[in-house]
């Protein structure tokens, strides 16, 4: 199975790396993927000496982008939900793991509540 990473799996894969991989490996997922969002949100977020480093690491998974699909499907789920500006960008990951029909694995499961959406949720150190 593939799945779609969000930002906290790529932070536990960097600091929790044992623990990340037994869960991945418990779920089945061979390949994980992410979004363009979390990219950049990730990257956004490093600091200056970091930056190249952190582009490195995050070049290694396979990357989806808010696409045509995405959109369509983003239009549709906001007729739907009530999405704050603090929740935008999960709803945009969600848009796009729900327009490829790919499980999200995140440990914030509070943050896709969408029914559309099969989330993959996991805890680390409890």
């Amino acid at each position: 199975m593939i799945a779609i990473a969000d930002s906290t799996v790529v932070f536990h894969l960097a600091y929790h790396e044992l623990a990340m991989r037994r869960i991945i490996k418990e779920y089945g997922i061979k390949e994980l993927y992410i979004t363009r969002i979390s990219y950049l949100e990730l990257l956004a977020g490093s600091s200056e000496n970091a930056k190249i480093s952190a582009r490195k690491a995050l070049n290694r998974f396979p990357l989806l982008e808010f696409d045509k699909k995405a959109a369509e499907t983003g239009s549709t789920l906001a007729m739907k939900y009530r999405v704050g500006a603090k929740n935008s960008k999960d709803f945009l990951i969600a848009c796009i793991a729900i327009a490829h029909k790919i499980p999200l694995l995140t440990e914030n499961n509070k943050d896709f509540n969408y029914a559309e959406l099969k989330v993959l949720t996991y805890r680390i150190g409890q």
